[in-house]
């Protein structure tokens, strides 16, 4: 990663990714409450035949979760009034922002786009009438998408009790948690969207956002980075002048550089979007970002850039980072590269002043993570280190810069075994402090080792060049080529040789 950028640190989302789509609720006798006009009020939302909240489709946003718009209330009464004879659907919350639409509506607008019929009503909550709504394009072309006409819109001024109401779950909450059928439901509206576009340029975009607000978020006056980047063949668009066919279809094609805002909130429509983000160095980005990206295959990187950075660098960083990301990334996947950690707990370092591999609960003063990389049955283990050091590993060759193994995988885990005298790899408990070895007739469960996926790859010098003959070694079988890239391999490619242990 070069000096004038690095990656936001990354949290942890894990529990908060939930398969399929969320659950559909059908409720009777519910009370809808409007905000009260001048909309500073925050007594309102839908109520249940007791009075009580429905918070499930309350807003929230923070992490632990705060209500963001609404008051909790416990008990709510409201005049008797029901609208008859059609089904009605809650279409969640529409208001006058281009992100908070994707993530306040469409996280609930999921169902009715996939499961009503054209004489269903949609019930919304928005402070803007629908004459208001449908002036803008913007709103007009994501309704459309959804499959939501004009007259089958409700937005109720004064509160109105529904004999019966669908009410889906929310697909995806501010900054708490992402159904993958969000990812699935948008990308499915695409479809539609990207036929309407007449964007057809593919390579590198830049999405511009000139105003004193996101100039505020860049290191540098982004007039000048616009013209930097133009003059490296990186299209340069705002956002706000184009259709939402157009900035679907750039996320689905190109990739995308920019600041950290809305914007990027359309990577959902996208299958696979790449793309780098600008953030501020003085504020942690939102985790609505990273739960996004979660819910299907994106490979956007966050980064802090330094402070009043000259245009024309900072241009040069993010081009080479953005080509480079999309470049290791084929090379990553070709190989199967990944850490080696124990299968329970402990990763695998390479420590540089004994020059040994070693079980570690935490990385220590000079350590290097351990690489692995895959090509068929074949597993080539070295440093995270430019200059490939050598490494020797116990009942192994005395001085190594590659070793290389024949791999086992079952069930997430990966054995390794010497493809010269059958003999296995196994890391003692990092507590014990001792070294990797090969020397077991057979390995036990908790001795097998586990594989970490590599986020952000971005390599150099020695090892670089490894990895680009291993990726030529995978794709063609051709040894003495890889060797010519590569001949660092020799000793390990020699160990295969005549092996009885294949």
């Amino acid at each position: 990663m070069s000096d004038y950028i690095k990656d936001c640190i990354k949290y942890d989302i894990s529990g908060s990714v939930i398969e399929g789509f969320p659950e559909v609720f059908d409720r009777r006798n519910v009370l809808y409450v409007p905000r009260r006009e001048g909309g500073l009020d925050k007594d309102f939302g839908l109520f249940d035949e007791t009075g009580r909240q429905i918070l499930g489709n309350a807003l929230f946003s923070s992490y632990p979760p705060v209500l963001k718009t609404q008051g909790l209330t416990t008990r709510k009464n409201g005049e008797a009034a029901s609208y008859q004879n059609q089904p009605v659907v809650y279409g969640g919350c529409i208001g006058d922002h281009y992100g908070h639409f994707i993530t306040e509506c469409l996280n609930t607008l999921w169902y009715f786009s996939r499961e009503c019929s054209p004489e269903t009503l949609v019930l919304f909550h928005s402070d803007l009438t629908v004459e208001e709504i449908f002036s803008r394009p913007w709103m007009v072309d994501l309704l459309r998408y959804a499959g939501v006409r004009k007259e089958q819109i409700i937005i109720p001024r004064v509160p109105l009790r529904f004999d019966s109401i669908t009410i889906p779950g929310q697909a995806f909450s501010e900054d708490g948690f992402v159904y993958t059928g969000y990812a699935k439901y948008l990308k499915s509206l695409s479809l539609k969207a990207v036929q309407e576009s007449s964007f057809d340029f593919k390579g590198m975009v830049y999405l511009s956002r000139v105003s004193p607000l996101y100039n505020s978020r860049l290191p540098c006056n982004e007039e000048d980075l616009c013209a930097e980047f133009s003059g490296r063949g990186v299209k340069v668009v705002r956002p706000e002048d184009l259709s939402v066919a157009d900035q679907i279809k750039i996320f689905n094609e190109n990739i995308v550089i920019g600041p950290i805002g809305s914007a990027f909130h359309t990577s959902i429509f996208a299958g696979a979007p790449k793309g780098i983000a600008i953030c501020p160095e003085d504020r942690p980005i939102a985790r609505s970002y990273e739960l996004m990206d979660a819910a299907h295959d994106a490979e956007i990187r966050y980064v802090y850039s330094k402070d009043k950075v000259d245009p024309s660098t900072l241009a040069e960083v993010l081009v080479q980072a953005a080509g480079s990301n999309t470049y290791w990334k084929t090379i990553t996947e070709k190989i199967g590269l990944g850490f080696l950690g124990r299968k329970n707990r402990g990763d695998i370092f390479f420590v540089g002043n004994e020059n040994i591999l070693l079980a570690r609960d935490m990385k220590e003063a000079r350590d290097d993570e351990v690489l692995v990389a895959t090509v068929g049955n074949k597993s080539f283990i070295f440093a995270n280190h430019s200059s490939l050091p050598p490494f020797f590993i116990e009942k192994e060759l005395s001085e190594t810069r590659v070793i290389s193994y024949l791999n086992f995988e079952e069930e997430n885990v990966v054995g390794f075994q010497n493809p010269v005298n059958g003999k296995w790899l196994k890391a003692v408990p990092p507590e014990l402090k001792k070294n990797l070895h090969c020397d077991a007739d057979h390995v036990n469960d908790w001795e097998l080792f586990r594989l970490k996926r590599v986020e952000d790859p971005d390599f150099s010098g020695d090892l670089k060049v490894l990895l680009e003959a291993l990726a030529y070694l995978s794709d063609t079988g051709d040894v003495a080529g890889c060797l010519t890239i590569a001949p660092c391999l020799e000793n390990a490619l020699h160990r295969f040789e005549g092996s009885d242990c294949q």
